[in-house]
């Protein structure tokens, strides 16, 4: 099967199907050659970018003149986020496409985490993790787990009514400086990176009592500080993985790291099929602080694929479905 990319001003539809290996383009995957890749119906070629200089996250439209096309603040009436909790989300830190690229996950600085209806901007959940919440993901049972690099630990949230900003949680995980976190859907583990190492959870899937198990643990190449994890586009077992000065890409079933690129200050990957570059937000101490950047560049070759001087980002996404960490299908659910 090839991937197929259609371009069309219509709603955003995603199609998850089964792993196959097959040439693509150069610039798909960062490092060029063959990858695992799916089928996948793409109507948009839209970019999520956590703008931090304006505190907000936008969409942007990279198909059509870099549009800014819809934008969430914490701030606004329409974020459901209460006065009081607002300061949570000073600095956003991710803002990644979860059920079907309906919703938007979300976590800041400030300690916030939430899951926004892009459809109607709402906050439909939210809640404290603090520590500098660098990342977050959702477990298959609904609840959400963040990471969180000061004080180093991983929370697990029940996430049980709507706007429950003081849901069940677990007790922390001790992972130091921890910034990232990934659902593995084909073996069932949670990933996460931090200072030189990889580990793998598993969970026990239990919404009021949930816990993680430790099951591997893997030391970053040239003992590098990690920072981004992220699912390499169409495939089940590869990870982009950054290091202080590298970009790898990681294998779930061997354990390999695969040094792509030498490069320092990334913040994150995200790649896609087709005429999607594989995007990386690079700090260059531009939009109000050092470690954001005002241009998001291809890997490849760092041409820029999208720049402006009114923005201070720290993240950039793709607005894609991640077979590696969702079910196809997959809607908005709560964990009972």
């Amino acid at each position: 099967m090839k991937i197929i990319a259609v371009l069309i001003p219509l709603s955003l539809l995603f199609a998850c199907k089964r792993e196959t290996t097959q040439p693509v383009p150069a610039g798909d995957n960062g490092v060029g050659g063959r990858t695992p890749s799916t089928d996948v119906l793409v109507t948009s070629k839209e970019m999520i970018i956590c703008d931090q200089k304006n505190a907000r996250i936008a969409i942007i439209d990279v198909a059509n003149g870099n549009k800014i096309t819809w934008e969430w603040s914490p701030t606004a009436a329409y974020s459901t986020i209460r006065t009081t909790a607002r300061s949570w989300f000073s600095n956003l830190s991710e803002a990644k496409p979860v059920y079907g690229g309906k919703y938007i996950l979300t976590t800041a600085s400030g300690g916030g985490v939430a899951i926004i209806n892009i459809a109607t901007r709402e906050a439909v959940w939210f809640d404290y993790a603090g520590g500098n919440t660098h990342s977050a993901e959702i477990l298959p049972d609904g609840n959400v787990v963040t990471a969180s690099s000061t004080g180093g630990y991983l929370t697990i949230f029940n996430v049980d009514s709507h706007l429950d900003d003081g849901s069940l949680k677990s007790p922390k995980i001790v992972f130091p400086d921890v910034h990232n976190v990934v659902w593995d859907h084909k073996n069932k583990l949670l990933w996460a990176a931090g200072r030189n190492k990889l580990k793998a959870f598993s969970y026990n899937m239990n919404c009021k009592k949930p816990e993680l198990t430790l099951k591997r643990t893997y030391t970053l190449p040239n003992n590098g500080y990690a920072h981004e994890l992220y699912p390499v586009f169409g495939s089940t077992t590869q990870l982009w993985l950054s290091s202080s000065t590298q970009v790898y890409r990681f294998d779930t079933n061997n354990g390999a790291f695969t040094l792509v690129k030498t490069v320092t200050g990334v913040k994150s990957v995200s790649s896609g099929p087709g005429s999607f570059q594989t995007i990386v937000d690079i700090t260059n101490g531009r939009g109000g602080a050092p470690w954001r950047t005002d241009r998001i560049t291809e890997l490849n070759n760092g041409h820029p694929v999208y720049l402006s001087t009114t923005v201070g980002m720290y993240k950039a996404r793709w607005r894609l479905p991640s077979c590696f960490s969702y079910p196809a299908n997959d809607s908005y659910h709560e964990c009972h």
